[in-house]
């Protein structure tokens, strides 16, 4: 079963921001299609959050993709991209 994906603007900031590095934004655009493909793989961890329950992240390199699955809407919420060095205080 397809889903659809759905970015909110800090993913679209993300690759504003990082349009020069064509490999990264290859490999995260590769991992967005393996998302679609099968989002409840073993290597999406779910993170254990009050902001947002029920949030994965999906390892990208140094980068973690953090998206939202809606089983109701059939779709897929990007809601971040950030650096591994930073921590997940805001989810």
């Amino acid at each position: 079963m397809t889903y659809k994906i759905f970015e909110h603007d800090k993913a679209k900031k993300f690759f504003k921001k990082h349009k020069n590095n064509k490999e990264l934004l290859l490999r995260i655009s590769n991992e967005y299609l393996n998302i679609i493909k099968n989002p409840f793989n073993s290597s999406y961890k779910e993170l254990n959050s009050v902001k947002c329950p029920k949030c994965h992240r999906a390892r990208v390199g140094n980068f973690r993709i953090i998206f939202y699955i809606s089983e109701d809407k059939k779709c897929i919420e990007i809601i971040d991209i950030i650096p591994r060095k930073d921590n997940y205080k805001l989810f």
